[in-house]
């Protein structure tokens, strides 16, 4: 074969292998833009899951403000964007001044006990009661989104505005209360004082938030001072026994007091009713002795004697002694009452 025909042959064979490999490289192209296509078109498709609320916008504006879990059709980005929101679900924030116990003693196994350390105690936050102690406390917050609008697009960051408006409200509640209150008996109070502050707050600047629960955590004094604050709580406590004590003694002893002051004074209310009556009695008959004696006072008088001597004659021995032996004393009638018979017989 001479050298033109080879040439000829050459380039017709590099001629069908470019357009077997233009034809691939096309079709790869047109599959690769199939594939982007889809792609695209697969962003017209999203999923709102069960604890999730959409939220649908438009070159940012919102269309749909609440789109319920399950599928949804829009358009492709960048047109429309879909944004969900846990509206279903509890979100938990902590707040307050102080540790979690096991933080401060992961922070102690590795660099010792804060309390020996140089401005130790100072590395945990504290807060300042109304009797002006300190102590440390954390508050835990559950909460719900209630406005996914409002949550996403009317305030930045709300999780973040949420903590510091816990912070203020546990300031200001604190600052009302004692130490003693705080670590004994007041944290019910201030749990519901807490949730109370914060939902007024909420009210006055809505974060699209429902407030579910206030839970107090970590009520402790400084770990420098938790010795004292257990003498002072044990002191309480054993006042407050002794009190409680103090308190049933006298429930016990008053009622029996009350008692017998209330049976002098019916006794002395019997004895007083029936002296008047007697004295009545008496006043009743002397009055009618007194009339009989103004009619006949000679027999009235005869009568009386004979009274006192009939109730007095019958305690009497009667004795008649006649005159001496030389004869010279008269006789002398002596009454004598049995009494002075037994003192002569002595």
């Amino acid at each position: 074969m001479s050298d033109p025909d080879k040439k000829t042959s050459d380039k017709q064979s590099f001629s069908q292998q470019f357009t077997i490999v233009r034809k691939i490289v096309s079709r790869a192209y047109l599959i690769a833009a199939v594939i982007l296509l889809l792609l695209y078109l697969s962003t017209c498709v999203r999923q709102v899951k069960v604890q999730e609320t959409g939220v649908l916008l438009r070159f940012g504006k919102v269309v749909r403000p609440h789109i319920d879990p399950g599928i949804c059709i829009k358009l492709p980005w960048p047109i429309d964007e879909l944004v969900t929101v846990r509206t279903r679900s509890v979100e938990t924030i902590q707040a307050g001044f102080g540790a979690d116990p096991r933080q401060v003693d992961e922070f102690e196994q590795t660099y010792g006990p804060i309390d020996q350390l140089a401005h130790g105690t100072l590395t945990i936050p504290y807060i300042i009661t109304g009797d002006k102690n300190i102590l440390h406390l954390r508050v835990l917050v559950n909460y719900m989104i209630r406005d996914p609008v409002m949550y996403l697009f009317e305030v930045d960051d709300p999780s973040r505005l949420l903590g510091l408006m816990v912070q203020n409200v546990i300031l200001k509640s604190v600052s009302s209360k004692t130490v003693d209150e705080l670590l004994v008996s007041g944290r019910i109070e201030l749990r519901d004082l807490v949730n109370r502050e914060l939902t007024n707050l909420l009210k006055k600047n809505d974060l699209g938030l429902d407030i579910l629960s206030v839970e107090i955590r970590n009520v402790r004094p400084p770990r420098t001072t938790i010795h004292a604050f257990n003498d002072v709580v044990n002191a309480r406590e054993e006042s407050r026994e002794i009190v409680h004590q103090a308190e049933a003694y006298a429930r016990r002893v008053i009622p029996e007091a009350r008692a017998e002051a209330q049976k002098a004074v019916t006794d002395s209310e019997a004895y007083r009713n029936r002296v008047i009556e007697t004295a009545r009695g008496e006043t009743g008959r002397f009055e009618l002795l007194l009339a009989e004696y103004e009619k006949y006072p000679e027999v009235t008088r005869e009568r009386l004697r004979q009274d006192v001597l009939s109730e007095v004659y019958p305690d009497l021995t009667k004795f008649i002694l006649g005159r001496t032996a030389d004869g010279h004393y008269p006789a002398k009638l002596r009454f004598l009452s049995s009494d002075d018979i037994s003192d002569n017989d002595d």
